[in-house]
């Protein structure tokens, strides 16, 4: 389970590094001016936050039902990931085509953020939990030093490729942990033998 929670964080923060990293191109394409590149970031963030608490309270409705929680966000994360990889296919087609599938990534993202904290604390004993939290930002960690190394190897390559390679890794990635959180769910959770330590 770490070991899925640190690659979801690292591919979902590399995605987003990617796509900082083309959308002036793809702003352009559209037809849209430079100015509007800070725009469409500071809408991307707010839609994030939004959606994080959203995305977070029905993560604690659904998680009662076996292995609901990994499932839904797998769907969502394909439905994610295909808005993404279409970005440099559909910039070409205007302004409007451009920020509906950003919007369209960036909600369905949020099904990465909050849900593998909700797995954590439903389905993980207490002594482990801060392990995983811990995997889990050192695979942000580990995005943020490999960001600036990702700027120069993707000057001059097509978005095309990166886009539709970071689509399908995070997709894997998601479709894993969604099989380790049923596991998880079908496994009763141990309590804690000497207190939460």
């Amino acid at each position: 389970m770490s070991v899925y929670l640190g690659a979801l964080q690292l591919v979902f923060a590399l995605t987003w590094t990617v796509y900082v990293i083309y959308l002036p191109a793809l702003a352009a394409q559209a037809g849209l001016d430079k100015s509007w590149v800070p725009w469409i970031l500071l809408l991307d963030q707010l839609v994030f936050a939004l959606c994080d608490w959203a995305v977070g309270r029905a993560s604690d409705r659904v998680g009662s039902t076996l292995g609901r929680v990994g499932q839904l966000a797998a769907l969502a994360t394909l439905v994610s990931c295909g808005a993404f990889i279409v970005l440099p296919w559909i910039a070409s087609a205007g302004a409007v085509a451009l920020i509906a599938a950003t919007l369209v990534w960036t909600v369905t993202s949020s099904a990465l953020r909050a849900p593998p904290f909700a797995l954590i604390g439903r389905h993980v004993a207490p002594a482990r939990q801060p392990w995983l939290t811990a995997a889990s930002l050192f695979g942000l960690g580990l995005a943020g030093a490999i960001g600036p190394y990702l700027t120069l190897t993707l000057k001059g390559v097509d978005p095309k490729l990166p886009f539709a390679l970071s689509s399908v890794v995070l997709a894997l990635v998601t479709l894993g942990l969604a099989r380790a959180e049923r596991a998880l769910a079908e496994t009763p959770r141990p309590e804690p033998a000497n207190g939460p330590g």
